[in-house]
């Protein structure tokens, strides 16, 4: 559920994302400048903790759908330079 006009919704959340899907299931992908700045972007549009819960729980899923390598989801905010508020990890808490 959202909570205010200004949050992003899991499909909006996964479509922004389309660009990384290659580099985060597939062990010889390279890492785009796309993919970074579609990061950043959702990075940036998330602001409350109930917005950020769950679109840490529809990530999670799609994570767990699509078999994305947990070391290279947990290594994106340092290559992208980007911090997050959660750790990018398919096995993270979204409830807290």
């Amino acid at each position: 559920m959202i909570s205010n006009a200004n949050a992003v919704s899991c499909p909006q959340a996964i479509t922004m994302l389309l660009p990384c899907q290659d580099y985060l299931v597939n062990p010889s992908a390279k890492l785009t400048v796309s993919f970074c700045q579609a990061a950043s972007k959702l990075n940036n549009m998330v602001h409350s903790k109930v917005d950020l819960k769950d679109l840490c729980s529809c990530l999670k899923q799609a994570a767990a759908s699509l078999h994305v390598i947990g070391d290279r989801a947990k290594s994106l905010p340092g290559q992208c330079h980007i911090q997050v508020p959660v750790p990018l990890d398919p096995n993270v808490d979204c409830s807290r």
